[in-house]
């Protein structure tokens, strides 16, 4: 994207490499007189993450979601009466959903009055992906850090066909959430209570089975449909069908990845050095594109969001594409999507024509290797690369994301895949608030 940079960039930095070996930075332009070391701790935390499956909540248990209260994805909206169509289709379905309203044009008239408040799910602890909104019966699946027991939400998934995040308002979706909170959630709550599921290894399968982790999880996901085959004295009819919904639906992971990444960047970002660069959340709201970084993770820095373009499942139908939605860029920033793509034939390939020149060149990434656990042989590492807003802010390379095109009129659902492209006027942005602040602090300090 060839916006206008409104701060000037800093000096081009290095990609880093670190590994349990030893640690080795990339200088932090936007502390001015700090060391270059700000990203290393930050990326030891996060070489020390063990994100597992421990569980599946309801969001009213998890996070304490309140009566009339939805949660989207990306940054907070200037008016939350006014979400994008995509978000207000799903967020109508929800209040139907939950019985706060007996119609859209209630449900509608229940938003625009701000009855029913729409939060970001990142400010609870919770990523969402797409148009999806989470209301308080929805069953979240919840990942636990094993080395500190700190935890990170998603949303459960619910099979093939019509769904809460292609943000439409087809009626079959109803049905399908109940099945997802009074069916498949009981199943899989009692299945992870007796064998918790370790992550790693299943992400680690799905890069060597030709996933990016993002927009193609197929290889991940009949790993873990293998670890949750039914066992005697379950539900054989209920059993039956979860394992039928896992075998149809080659993106279950995607959600479970989402929460195992957010988790990860989230420990990554605790009590890290204010200069640190390091991209914690890459996110749409349908409206504003958003980041945060770890120097500063609690403020978003946002620009005007742009529609993913890519190949499209129906192209007949003249149908916009929404501006970036989800929260599943955080993918993306911890090293897999589109940091990913060298490795997923199949992704890269249908989404060739849409990618950037050059794209695989000087990546604009801070790497490191964690290990993975021991799952027989051959098992390996699992390689972070996260994304660090310096280089991207010094390019030549944009921030990408593999993420889906849903229809922007909030009716046709999903449109197909898509690639999107976060501009660097966002990074720059970004590192001039943590110059700012930096510079604030030292004023403080002399003071």
């Amino acid at each position: 994207m060839n916006l206008e940079a409104r701060v000037s960039p800093p000096p081009a930095a290095r990609v880093a490499q670190a590994s349990s070996g030893g640690q080795d930075a990339a200088a932090a332009p936007a502390a001015g007189r700090r060391p270059a070391t700000a990203n290393c701790a930050p990326l030891a935390r996060l070489a020390a993450v063990q994100p597992r499956w421990v569980a599946v909540r309801s969001a009213a248990e998890a996070l304490g979601l309140t009566e009339r209260a939805l949660l989207h994805a990306g940054p907070p909206y200037a008016d939350p009466r006014q979400p994008a169509p995509p978000v207000l289709s799903s967020a109508v379905l929800c209040c139907l959903y939950e019985g706060w309203a007996g119609s859209e044009a209630e449900a509608e008239a229940m938003i625009a009055d701000g009855r029913v408040r729409l939060l970001p799910a990142q400010s609870l602890g919770a990523v969402t992906p797409l148009a999806a909104v989470i209301s308080p019966r929805t069953a979240l699946v919840e990942v636990e850090d094993a080395a500190s027991g700190r935890r990170a939400w998603s949303l459960l998934g619910s099979g093939a066909g019509p769904q809460i995040r292609f943000g439409s308002r087809d009626p079959a979706i109803l049905e399908r959430l109940r099945w997802r909170d009074e069916v498949l959630a009981p199943q899989l709550a009692g299945q992870l209570a007796a064998a918790p599921v370790d992550l790693l290894p299943l992400a680690l399968a799905g890069l060597a089975g030709g996933d990016d982790l993002h927009g193609r999880t197929t290889a991940a996901t009949a790993e873990l449909r293998a670890l949750l085959q039914p066992w005697p004295g379950q539900d054989s009819t209920v059993a039956t069908a979860v394992d039928a919904m896992l075998e149809s639906s080659p993106l279950f992971f995607l959600t479970l990845w989402m929460a195992a990444c957010h988790l990860a960047l989230g420990i990554a970002a605790e009590g890290a050095d204010p200069a640190s660069t390091l991209v914690v959340a890459l996110a749409g709201n349908g409206s504003d594109c958003g980041i945060r970084l770890a120097g500063d993770p609690s403020r978003w820095w946002t620009v005007a969001a742009l529609p993913p373009a890519g190949p499209r499942l129906n192209p007949a139908l003249e149908a916009k594409a929404a501006p970036l939605l989800g929260d599943s860029g955080c993918i993306d920033a911890a090293g897999f999507g589109a940091q990913a793509l060298a490795g997923a034939d199949e992704v890269r390939s249908a989404l060739a024509p849409w990618l950037p020149e050059h794209w695989c060149e000087q990546p604009p990434v801070q790497a490191l290797a964690a290990h993975c656990g021991e799952r027989g042989e051959g098992a390996g590492e699992l390689r972070w690369t996260v994304l660090d807003a310096a280089l991207i802010a010094a390019g030549p390379q944009p921030a990408l994301a593999t993420i889906a095109m849903v229809d922007a009129a909030g009716r046709a659902g999903l449109l197909g895949r898509g690639i999107a492209q976060a501009p660097a006027t966002l990074f720059r942005r970004a590192l001039a608030g943590l110059l700012h602040n930096a510079l604030a602090g030292l004023e403080r300090h002399d003071g």
